[in-house]
């Protein structure tokens, strides 16, 4: 199961009812597994049939690509206002899902953890 971890700010932002969902976009044509996550708030009543639940809180979910690639992963979910808006940020590098698409580890010995 995934580390996954919201910090009080995140809580916070979370309005009722939401949680956090990490999609996965395809980027590339020929490959179906080449794509990029993005974390965004969600009604709980929005959530795609196929989102899979991350960590036991119940607070964040996953498309099931997305889902593979972060199972067993420590990932810490962050909420950066920007004047009137919420962004939801992780704490995965800019190139995760190249990463998971070339089988290299998300967090290796030259991320710095």
């Amino acid at each position: 199961m995934s580390r996954i971890t919201l910090t009080s700010a995140a809580r916070e932002a979370l309005r009722d009812g939401e949680v956090v969902f990490f999609d996965w976009h395809v980027t590339g044509l020929c490959c179906a597994d080449a794509g990029e996550f993005s974390v965004r708030a969600l009604s709980r009543a929005k959530l795609p049939r196929r989102a899979r639940p991350l960590g036991p809180t119940g607070l964040a979910y996953a498309h099931p690509t997305a889902w593979l690639h972060l199972a067993d992963l420590p990932v810490t979910i962050d909420c950066r206002p920007l004047w009137r808006w919420r962004r939801f940020v992780s704490d995965l590098p800019p190139d995760a899902g190249l990463r998971c698409c070339l089988g290299r580890p998300i967090y290796g010995p030259h991320y710095g953890r």
